[in-house]
């Protein structure tokens, strides 16, 4: 379920790229190494890179969650723990690779799903 909720973060991060791909380090890299390289060529080789990425992180997300439920002791457990590692890579991945900032609305909202999540886990 881990795996799967940090496969969901990385899918997210590869469509973040494959939209903006002024954020993606992979263009001025290789320019850095290749000075002469088309940069229209390498933008969209950029692209096509992430939107594959977007299919393969939604294929190994769909393939760990499913194999979660399989093997997990309850349905709403699993859900706990994709849900809250996606949201812990999700928030890593945002601020060290795009430097966004946190908001309390952010938090806010963060909790109020893992506290539902907890609700829905608990004991009846």
């Amino acid at each position: 379920a881990v795996l799967a909720g940090l496969f969901a973060a990385l899918g997210s991060v590869s469509a973040k790229l494959t939209v903006n791909i002024s954020a993606s380090p992979f263009p001025d890299l290789v320019r850095q190494t290749l000075p002469h390289t088309n940069t229209r060529a390498l933008e969209t080789l950029s692209r096509i890179l992430m939107a594959v990425g977007v299919g393969a992180c939604n294929f190994f997300m769909w393939l760990f969650f499913t194999k979660a439920l399989r093997f997990g002791d309850s349905t709403p457990r699993v859900m706990m723990l994709q849900t809250a590692s996606n949201f812990a890579a999700t928030a890593v991945c945002g601020v060290y690779l795009f430097g966004d900032v946190l908001s309390m609305q952010w938090w806010a909202g963060a909790s109020l799903i893992a506290i539902g999540l907890v609700i829905l886990n608990s004991e009846k």
